[in-house]
């Protein structure tokens, strides 16, 4: 009995973690490493030195491995809801109800502004963990199921088999989706993403938080209507759906990793 009583614990853990994931490690170290590379000497000396020499690329993915853990209990709990915002069709995030606790764009708004109007007031622990978050929230602000429907808990109630295996439309975007796309390891999907021309970056790496959201419920608007227009239940997705979302899964990443860029350049200088 206590055997089943931990493994059904378990189960309730994940299914409740799974719901607030973004990319999964390899996309979160993608859009980490992206912009780790467009740093300024004086941003990535700074973080450096908040990070006690580690890169941002080391904790890309901090902030879901924080979950159930002593920093969980001791108040960041209150970030659970901080890896999303939910969209449902026909309406805009302005429109949407606000989550109390807040969502991606109020915690990147609120983070931001800690560390360029507080940051003499912060502890150096509170600090490194502020950008942590950051370099994680930019990442999930840009996976498409991160701006999901509401109704369908950002696509985790949208049944569907990924080459005939039962699975959920967020969870082919955390990882499946990138996995699939290319046996890439992350420095091999940076080396070949980070090619853009400098027209490109220009044009990305500026706006709000909130302007780049809308991109993402767009991305993530194209994908459920793909998934419906298939008419039929539990649909079956693979090399298709991988075809035809290619372009948006590598726009996601190479755009959220410039814009991680800017704003770490607009904190840190």
């Amino acid at each position: 009995m206590k055997k089943i009583i931990i493994a059904a614990m378990s189960a309730i853990m994940l299914l409740s973690s799974t719901s607030a994931f973004g990319w999964g490690q390899k996309g979160h170290d993608v859009v980490a490493a992206i912009a780790e590379q467009h740093l300024t000497k004086k941003a990535r000396k700074a973080i450096s030195e908040i990070l006690d020499g580690k890169s941002i690329v080391y904790y890309s993915s901090w902030m879901d491995n924080i979950q159930n853990s002593p920093y969980w209990e001791n108040g960041y709990n209150k970030t659970k809801t901080w890896h999303y915002a939910n969209v449902d069709k026909g309406e805009t995030y302005q429109s949407m109800a606000k989550n109390e606790n807040g969502d991606v764009i109020t915690g990147l708004e609120f983070l931001t502004k800690e560390l360029t109007e507080n940051y003499d007031n912060l502890t150096d622990s509170t600090r490194a963990d502020y950008v942590k978050m950051i370099v994680h929230m930019v990442g999930d602000m840009h996976c498409p199921m991160h701006a999901g429907r509401l109704s369908d808990r950002g696509g985790n109630g949208t049944k569907v088999k990924w080459f005939g295996q039962n699975t959920n439309l967020h969870s082919i975007w955390d990882s499946k989706m990138i996995d699939s796309a290319r046996k890439w390891n992350y420095s091999e999907w940076v080396e070949q993403l980070d090619r853009t021309d400098k027209k490109f970056k220009k044009n990305v790496m500026r706006g709000t938080y909130e302007e780049w959201f809308k991109e993402t419920v767009e991305g993530a608007a194209s994908i459920y209507e793909y998934v419906e227009d298939m008419g039929k239940e539990n649909p079956n997705l693979s090399y298709q759906f991988v075809y035809d979302f290619s372009d948006l899964l590598e726009d996601r990443l190479v755009v959220g990793g410039y814009r991680l860029a800017y704003v770490l350049n607009m904190i840190f200088g």
